[in-house]
């Protein structure tokens, strides 16, 4: 009884954190992050069930035996460090801001409350510098010289994802006055809590590393379980499905085409950085380009300092261009005697301006234009970038693959062994196809798939293809599966901008840690897409064992095998996103000095880790071990993952929108 009692006070105090923490998103997009952070996060009660939930949690765990399996402890326990070093900053932490002029000289920082806190030193920005990235007047770093007067003058450079540690203090560099003559810089004062926090994290990988080694667990018996039963389409894949400009169709006069080749020839700014005209004429067409032409920004002007600016013919002009007559009627007549030419039939013409526009911009500007291998590359990205033909044989695929694995997994039937082949192949061929859009993305950008909404759904079709192509031999459902999450999520990469910006990242992009975290999330999500889609198949096959399924060694209907499969995916997709979210929290604290903020992607990241771990407890919560009700609750989760990545984007808002 007593068990009971402790088992439904740790999972129903869970429950109500997971409602309250939906409710603070909500509250926060209406009311504002003050009063989320006072009516719920900072609240008594949330963190009163909190402390319930980890307490209750633990003495079931004891009550029950899993002493026997260490790892499954340790990981719970590892959870318990975690909520005792968000107790213990919530309580002593102090977190703030210090804005500083350069020269002046500070003792104090402005807290999150609005109040000032002494700081027992003083503070003093010596310098402070922005970097931009090339060509472009975008930051990719900016600098503070700081010295820490104390009983001994100590100075150090603050930088992003370069902190400053001094007497218990972290300083962070956030933000910068417009003038570039002033710094804001995060503080944050945690001795006990982040040391804390992270011996839970690092106890949380221990433990899930070593879960996947323990015997006897829910996880090594669905394994076993599954372990124990038994050049046209090519060119379809790769051909271009986007042109690089209007005259490049079939059909377009010659003249224009060669007008066209040669405004892609030209490089423009645009989207914050320099970059074939291919990719603006992607997104605009060339007829409307040609009239908008004296808005573009092809005309390079290099100061005395050597920084180079671009400028359109209708922009206002330095006044290095406005005392240069030739220069000046240069820049602004060009677009005008391009279109004119072009009224007049006299496209010869045209084609010399847009030489003398090339050659000005080769001269002008060598500095700062992309090499011709990366020019090369975009050009090429920019034809095969949007997945029309791929989406839609992915879906179409994954739709008959589905049926039939239904009809004939309901007759108690395999699928004739070519069918699996054939679609291990086509799967093959999508995955080289996407490896070369995100290779050739890569390349140009020099940024992995880990920000836009473009590059994540390209990852999380390239994991579903991958998945396809190494497992389909084992799993029989994975193909079905995989290839409508893939044909989705191209879809949705296919409904971004015509021509996806390849933008320079904003400095705390730039942390290595990113590009794990972002993986790791985009797997789970990705096999939680997989669960959801098995989810529909476990919903359409027999619960009960039919005849045939009766005289199986196992004796499971198809129902019960389906879900043998969505607990092995589900194991390693909750650890991933835990993983993901935890990392996600040190890079955080790396680069704004809080390892945890209460964001709505955080909040929903974790939201989607407690409803899925909820799965992976149907020794204690007897729901889920009834097929019907597993599979039906993992479509319904899958909801989270999609108010996580789309949701908090376009909805809710937060620090992470830009993802």
């Amino acid at each position: 009884m007593q068990s009971r009692i402790y088992k439904y006070l740790s999972y129903g105090s869970a429950a109500a954190v997971i409602v309250m923490m939906m409710a603070a998103t909500v509250l926060e997009k209406l009311r504002g992050t003050d009063a989320a952070m006072q009516a719920i996060y900072h609240s008594p009660l949330f963190i009163a069930l909190w402390a319930v939930a980890a307490v209750a949690g633990m003495v079931y765990l004891f009550k029950g035996g899993v002493v026997k399996h260490p790892f499954t402890l340790l990981l719970h326990a590892s959870f318990v460090v975690i909520l005792a070093g968000a107790l213990t900053t919530h309580l002593f932490g102090e977190d703030g801001m210090v804005h500083l002029r350069e020269g002046e000289t500070l003792g104090s920082f402005e807290r999150e409350d609005g109040g000032d806190a002494a700081l027992p030193f003083s503070i003093r920005l010596d310098a402070f510098d922005i970097d931009y990235h090339t060509g472009s007047m975008m930051p990719s770093d900016y600098r503070s010289e700081i010295t820490f007067l104390d009983a001994e003058p100590y100075s150090v450079v603050i930088s992003m994802n370069h902190i400053a540690k001094y007497r218990g203090y972290r300083f962070y560099q956030a933000d910068y006055d417009e003038d570039g003559a002033g710094s804001i810089l995060a503080v944050s004062h945690d001795p006990w809590g982040v040391g804390i926090t992270y011996a839970g994290y690092l106890l949380l990988l221990v433990s899930m590393i070593g879960f996947f080694f323990q015997k006897d667990t829910p996880f090594r018996a669905s394994l076993r379980r599954i372990v124990s039963w038994g050049a046209a389409v090519l060119l379809l894949l790769l051909l271009p499905q986007q042109r690089s400009f209007a005259g490049d169709r079939p059909g377009t006069d010659p003249d224009m085409r060669q007008v066209g080749q040669a405004l892609g020839d030209l490089s423009v700014y645009y989207g914050h950085r320099v970059c074939p005209f291919d990719t603006y004429l992607q997104e605009k067409g060339l007829d409307e380009t040609l009239g908008a032409l004296d808005r573009m920004k092809l005309f390079p002007v290099q100061d005395p300092a050597g920084t180079v600016t671009w400028y359109a013919a209708s922009d206002k002009l330095p006044e290095q261009v406005l005392e240069d007559e030739a220069l000046w009627t240069f820049v602004t007549k060009s677009p005008d005697l391009i279109r004119e030419s072009l009224e007049a039939d006299d496209v010869a013409g045209a084609l010399q301006i847009l030489a003398g526009v090339k050659a000005y911009q080769e001269k002008t500007a060598a500095s700062v234009l992309p090499s011709p291998a990366k020019v090369r590359a975009e050009r090429a990205y920019i034809r095969i970038a949007r997945p029309r033909v791929q989406f839609m044989l992915c879906l179409a695929l994954g739709l008959a693959l589905f049926v039939l694995t239904v009809v004939r997994m309901s007759r108690g039937r395999k699928l004739p062994g070519w069918i699996p082949v054939a679609g291990a192949v086509i799967a093959l061929l999508i995955w080289v196809y996407l490896t070369v859009c995100i290779g050739l993305r890569w390349a140009v950008s020099g940024t992995g798939p880990w920000v836009g909404r473009y590059s994540v759904m390209m990852l999380m079709a390239w994991f579903a293809m991958l998945a396809v192509v190494l497992l389909f031999r084992k799993f029989p459902f994975i193909e079905p599966l995989g290839f409508l999450l893939a044909g989705f999520t191209m879809l949705l990469a296919s409904r971004e901008s015509v021509s996806p910006q390849i933008m320079p990242l904003m400095p705390v992009l730039q942390s290595p840690l990113l590009s794990i975290h972002v993986l790791s999330m985009m797997m789970s999500y990705t096999l939680f897409g997989l669960v959801a889609f098995n989810g529909v198949m476990g919903l359409c096959v027999p619960s009960r064992p039919s005849g045939s399924d009766a005289g199986a060694s196992d004796g499971l209907s198809p129902a019960e095998r389906l879900r043998d499969v969505s607990l092995v995916v589900l194991y390693p997709a909750v650890f991933l996103l835990t993983f993901g979210t935890f990392l996600g929290a040190v890079w955080a604290n790396i680069s704004w000095g809080s390892y945890w903020a209460w964001d709505p992607k955080e909040t929903w990241a974790l939201i989607t880790m407690l409803i899925y771990a909820m799965m992976l407890h149907g020794g204690a919560l007897r729901p889920f071990r009834h097929p019907r009700f597993f599979h039906l609750y993992s479509i319904l989760a899958f909801v989270a993952v999609l108010i996580t990545y789309f949701g908090v984007n376009l909805i809710l808002g937060g620090m992470h929108s830009y993802a």
